[in-house]
């Protein structure tokens, strides 16, 4: 009985320490390649990349981000063939997968997270001809860009992770009750009891983090024209321009702010505001994007925002760099 007791031991210790390795392995994928907001896109052909397939992938991808004042597409695009789909290119991020099989009934779209890297999301769309495989792209392809846009984040933190500045975390959280990722290199403007204003100022470029708490009312605050008073007054008051008497507002006239409701922002729900900030009184301006939800604990409506400043230089890496710090919000326990 003895005898028995210590082999089922044994084979107990072996079990665990054969699943203990199993997750090792697999949390130990090999870091995701390719520049910031981009697609690898992989055709079976040349014509598949030329013809409707290709046109309805670029249309849409490569349609301009909105709230930047000099064009620039949503994404960056490279195409390549089944046959070079090689080992070195499994390791991109973001992948979209053309296949054209007459075998098949019916279009079929098939997703993975980091199939072959980390982080990644790998997506393949099967049809029985290219419009089929059209079809089914138009009708899901707000939910690819979704996914792409959470890995472009989730790779932007993992790089600011290990230089996240402490002090400005942990005055984020003891003031609003979260914390931010906020990278080396930033610092505390401005700290008042409903307001904060986080800089990094370089010579010809300038990138900031706002977050700022009003009580919560009702719904109503959370409309576009709300969104867009509240902002006026809160970094009207805080934020000067470089002139006196001018100070920040937001353009409403010449590229409306874009209000959109967002499914995946951790605070639960949020409205995204995306647009362009101006300086009243002066002749500045740029691209910004905002979170705003209410946090339960306080009974506050909490925006948490990313502006950039950089005159007549591409904005839009910057301003994905700020979007992944605001998505770094995690509360924590009072």
């Amino acid at each position: 009985m003895r005898t028995r007791n210590i082999l089922l031991a044994v084979i107990a210790l072996a079990l665990m320490m054969t699943a203990c390795e199993q997750k090792t392995r697999a949390s130990l994928k090999d870091r995701a390649t390719g520049n910031i907001a981009e697609i690898l896109v992989v055709t079976q052909n040349d014509d598949q990349w030329n013809g409707i397939i290709g046109d309805s992938i670029k249309h849409f991808f490569l349609d301009y981000q909105y709230g930047l004042p000099q064009p620039e597409a949503q994404n960056n695009l490279i195409h390549i063939k089944t046959k070079d789909f090689s080992d070195l290119f499994h390791k991109h991020k973001c992948i979209l997968e053309v296949v054209i099989d007459p075998a098949v009934e019916k279009a079929v779209a098939e997703t993975a997270v980091d199939l072959w890297a980390a982080p990644q999301r790998y997506v393949k769309i099967t049809a029985p001809n290219a419009y089929a495989w059209v079809d089914l792209f138009e009708t899901q392809k707000e939910v690819y860009h979704k996914w792409f846009n959470k890995v472009e984040r989730d790779r932007i933190l993992t790089v600011l992770r290990p230089t996240n500045d402490k002090n400005i975390s942990e005055a984020i959280a003891k003031k609003f009750g979260f914390e931010l990722t906020v990278p080396q290199g930033f610092y505390i403007a401005k700290s008042d009891p409903e307001f904060m204003w986080i800089r990094k100022e370089l010579e010809n470029s300038s990138s900031c983090i706002v977050i700022y708490r009003l009580p919560y009312q009702d719904t109503l605050q959370l409309s576009r024209e709300s969104l867009i008073a509240m902002r006026d007054m809160m970094v009207g008051k805080y934020i000067p321009g470089p002139s006196e008497g001018s100070y920040m507002a937001t353009e409403t006239e010449f590229v409306p702010p874009l209000v959109t409701y967002v499914s995946d922002y951790p605070a639960g729900y949020t409205m995204e505001m995306r647009g362009m900030w101006r300086v009243e009184g002066d002749f500045m301006g740029g691209p910004f994007v905002s979170y705003t939800f209410v946090d339960n604990k306080t009974g506050n409506l909490v925006t948490v925002e990313g502006y950039y400043y950089e005159p007549n230089q591409k904005k839009r890496n910057a301003l994905l760099q700020l979007e992944a710090v605001a998505y770094s919000l995690k509360f924590v326990e009072q």
